[in-house]
């Protein structure tokens, strides 16, 4: 561990004797994680969404609606690419179990046309990756909201989520 005297940048740092590490400088001085729909530290609360879904038919920006907010949050994406034979060998499973209860049909017309769908976009899916050697990928997104006031965070969040609903995206609130 690094250890950065004080002394020495006297200017910067308002003469404070005594020798103090990095660390303890960007730590928070509290954290509370009593509470699963929030955590606070050093008096702002911070909540997190999940985006586990989303409309796959979305023309516009998907996340146009909830920058235009402007509310207190920050936005993660993430992406992680999956193994081609394991992806492979569970559309051929979901295909398989698609076909038969289309073959069936003993369920209303939406349902069919659900599962109609989903058969096409499988088998679609496994196409591109056996003969065009395409790549699969998860995509994650994280909002993370915050705020000083904890009426003030529950408002935001439920704002949030109202804008995710509106729009089709599925999403839960993170455990944090």
């Amino acid at each position: 561990m690094r250890k950065i005297n004080f002394k020495k940048n006297e200017k910067k740092l308002n003469k404070i004797d005594g020798e103090f590490c990095i660390k303890d400088k960007i730590s928070p001085a509290y954290i509370n994680l009593n509470n699963p729909k929030y955590i606070e530290i050093d008096n702002m609360y911070y909540s997190g969404i999940i985006i586990v879904n989303y409309y796959r038919e979305y023309n516009e920006l998907i996340l146009k609606r909830i920058l235009d907010s402007n509310l207190n949050m920050n936005i993660s994406i993430f992406y992680e690419k999956q193994d081609t034979y394991k992806v492979i060998r569970n559309l051929t499973y979901h295909i398989a179990n698609v076909g038969v209860d289309l073959k069936e049909s003993n369920q209303n017309r939406q349902d069919i046309d659900i599962a109609a769908f989903t058969y096409n976009d499988a088998k679609y899916i496994r196409k591109e990756l056996q003969v065009n050697n395409e790549d699969i990928y998860y995509l994650y997104i994280y909002i993370d909201v915050f705020s000083e006031d904890i009426s003030k965070q529950e408002y935001l969040i439920n704002k949030i989520e109202g804008i995710l609903q509106s729009i089709r995206f599925t999403n839960k609130k993170s455990k944090l």
